[in-house]
């Protein structure tokens, strides 16, 4: 399973791969921005979403990181185009490139029609981030542990 989602991340070209990682990175610093500005408007009302988005967005780091480590460590950088973007959202149904960048534009959307719907808003995104990220730091955990465990190489 994790050969086939590889395999078809590498069937992609570069050029685009290089424009999702540079689409996902305004993303994301586009939401820690709008984060940022609504927990300083109204910390009271916003701090704890924000907080939260932010958190999320870290964890998401780290679970990119995890997984270009995992990918490099194990051979399957050479299978991806661009080992900076990490293994592929497995939550964000458009990718982690265009899935963010429309989830932040909808949010920041949503703040400018009504600006007190920002923590349920902001903590439904943080939680789909979040959720993408668990399940990106799980898969590099997988890909490291195979060599160790034939258990995971079985059917």
């Amino acid at each position: 399973m994790v050969e086939e989602t590889l395999q078809r991340r590498a069937t992609g070209d570069g050029a685009s791969g290089r424009r999702s990682g540079l689409l996902a990175g305004a993303a994301r610093l586009g939401l820690a921005g709008l984060a940022l500005a609504l927990a300083l408007a109204s910390p009271e009302a916003n701090g704890w979403a924000a907080a939260a988005l932010l958190a999320s967005l870290l964890l998401d780091a780290a679970g990119r990181a995890a997984g270009a480590f995992a990918g490099r460590r194990r051979g399957i950088a050479a299978r991806l185009p661009d080992t900076s973007l990490g293994l592929p959202s497995l939550v964000l149904g458009l990718g982690s490139g265009l899935g963010l960048a429309g989830g932040t534009a909808i949010l920041a959307l949503a703040v400018l029609a009504r600006p007190d719907a920002f923590p349920v808003l902001g903590s439904v995104l943080a939680g789909l981030v979040a959720i993408g990220a668990c399940a990106r730091l799980a898969l590099a955990r997988i890909v490291l542990r195979i060599p160790e465990d034939r258990d995971l190489t079985r059917p």
